[in-house]
């Protein structure tokens, strides 16, 4: 089993709890207008890895990894859902902290089977409103929606994630209906609001893809502040703004299994 790796980060800090090591694999079946990585989501470069590959890197660097592990990112990595399956068995039989960033857009036919084998999962909601949804990223967001459901039910630990793009995905409607989704859910997961910015343009122009977004001013702490406070009157509780952008919440694994709703407000788009 072999899957397309675009590309490696050996000390990720923002992907999971602790310092990791990000496979970003290539691939996605989403068209985000924000995408921070569109040669990784539309390009068809990379290298070939099996999974006994993929644990051999890893073991490379093992020793800064004790308080983190690694994840799965893109791209969709669950677009390669038999090969993250087959990688994420070989791991935890080699006792490895496993993360999957994902819109959980596709791939739902691995998703019950990867459960057992995920420590964390980090989930991307674009747009509530099927809609916006279908404006911003391509799709319906129903099978998203149902897939987080099915997720949330298996107590699997989950943390959401939604980036502010000022005036396309922090409308009022649109964050009490996020608010609503998330405190409705049996198991209650932990939100994380990113601050939309344009850092990923000249990406989008070496790729020769049409950038949508060029009006749209970065996200700043005012918007921040403005949807944290909606949110907050809809349910969503105890947020924290990091001193430094990249900064891990000194309490990321701490509430994850909490009730209440966590939002963690970050300055980036990972």
């Amino acid at each position: 089993m072999k899957g397309l790796v675009n590309s490696i980060e050996s000390f990720g800090t923002v992907d999971g709890p602790g310092v990791r090591m990000v496979f970003f694999l290539s691939g996605c079946p989403l068209k985000c207008q924000f995408c921070h990585n569109p040669e990784i989501a539309w390009g068809n470069k990379g290298e070939e890895y099996t999974p006994e590959r993929l644990l051999k890197e890893y073991n490379k660097k093992k020793q800064f990894y004790k308080k983190g592990g690694l994840t799965f990112s893109g791209g969709e990595p669950l677009l390669q859902g038999e090969f993250v399956y087959e990688c994420v068995k070989l791991l935890k039989e080699n006792d490895v902290h496993v993360v999957i960033d994902s819109s959980l857009s596709c791939g739902e036919k691995w998703l019950e089977k990867l459960i057992p084998y995920v420590d964390l999962w980090l989930i991307s909601v674009k747009a509530m409103d099927d809609d916006l949804h279908r404006q911003v990223a391509g799709p319906s967001n129903t099978k998203i929606l149902k897939n987080i459901k099915i997720l949330n039910s298996s107590k699997a630990d989950m943390f959401i994630r939604y980036v502010i793009v000022p005036g396309v995905t922090d409308k009022e409607d649109d964050l009490i209906k996020l608010a609503n989704f998330i405190t409705e859910l049996p198991n209650t997961p932990p939100l994380e609001v990113l601050a939309y910015h344009s850092l990923a343009v000249p990406k989008w122009e070496k790729a020769g893809l049409p950038y949508a977004l060029t009006d749209v001013p970065d996200a700043g702490k005012d918007d921040l502040i403005r949807a944290k406070e909606i949110l907050q009157a809809n349910g969503v509780d105890d947020f924290r703004l990091p001193s430094k952008p990249k900064a891990e919440p000194k309490n990321f694994g701490d509430n994850l299994r909490t009730k209440k709703s966590c939002c963690i407000i970050r300055n980036e788009v990972s």
